[in-house]
């Protein structure tokens, strides 16, 4: 039977330590292929018959990713709608004050940005309450649907939400990534913290809704883990904190349970070509779901 836990995203400023770890070791949300990715993206959507581009931005953080949507929505279309729903406050304000220097030089103008610091339960709760219908022409969630209290059951609401034609996309860590999660999950519970990648959704989402067009684009990234392999590194565990979610995961787990994750991510890296860095996959998915 799991045991139940609390998972990092319950410990904002312990997940951005961790976070900042991965990122030293060659993780990134800002990079070439996702901006090369999310530009393809977004110039498939038709602009002739759109007045106004209605966005709904889940769980964007300080806006990393959404830099390079909105450069390419802003010149595409009139009117851009950016709605953004996030729990975290600190870096909403990340967010808004590079709204604030892209306006200062005198660009996205014709974007009307509406910020709410709260989950995506909060967001759909409050449009229930207050009956609103409008719809939209992009809903995307980027590594954020593992929090979600009902994954599978918001994705639906979120689909039901899209205009005809309208686009849900997510962003999942995929391959070893993915399989790591599996296995963690296999031990740990946690009601804020679901542990599953781009394949799950997928099969669960075609069981719900069978016409809907899905599209995949795939992108190959890797973290150096050389620390993770010295049981003393602080670097290295809070790397193995953030691959598995679990604070002092090396510290806290039993022993049956760390050999079995940690045989997962073993058994999923690879030398670097020079044969100093040990890299682990983090690979991503992202999953576009096309309302017909």
């Amino acid at each position: 039977m799991a045991m139940e836990v609390k998972c990092l995203v319950n410990f904002p400023d312990v997940y951005f330590k961790k976070y900042e770890a991965v990122i030293k070791n060659g993780f990134t949300m800002k990079d070439d292929m996702k901006r090369r990715d999310m530009r393809e993206t977004f110039e498939m959507i038709n602009n002739d018959d759109k007045p106004e581009l209605r966005i709904l931005a889940i769980g964007t953080g300080e806006g990393l990713v959404d830099e390079g949507i909105i450069d390419v929505v802003s010149t595409r279309f009139k009117s851009v709608v950016y709605v953004v729903v996030d729990p975290a406050e600190s870096e909403l304000q990340k967010f808004k004050d590079m709204v604030t220097l892209r306006n200062d030089k005198d660009q996205w103008k014709n974007v009307h940005f509406e910020f709410l610091c709260t989950r995506i339960e909060g967001y759909l709760e409050k449009r229930k309450k207050e009956e609103v219908d409008v719809k939209f022409h992009v809903i995307q969630a980027f590594h954020c649907m593992y929090h979600f209290t009902d994954p599978h059951g918001i994705l639906l609401q979120l689909y039901d939400m899209l205009e005809k034609g309208g686009m849900l996309i997510t962003m999942l860590v995929s391959g070893p990534w993915e399989r790591t999660a599996g296995k963690v999950g296999e031990y740990y519970f946690d009601p804020t913290q679901h542990f599953f990648g781009p394949s799950v959704v997928r099969i669960k989402f075609e069981e719900q809704i069978k016409d809907a067009k899905i599209v995949t684009k795939y992108r190959a990234k890797a973290i150096r883990i050389n620390t993770c392999f010295d049981e003393d590194s602080e670097e290295g565990n809070d790397i193995l904190d953030f691959i598995t979610q679990i604070p002092e995961f090396r510290k806290t787990a039993p022993k049956e349970v760390f050999d079995a994750v940690f045989t997962v991510i073993k058994d999923n890296c690879e030398q670097s070509g020079s044969g100093n860095d040990i890299q682990f996959g983090a690979d991503e998915e992202d999953m576009l779901i096309f309302k017909q």
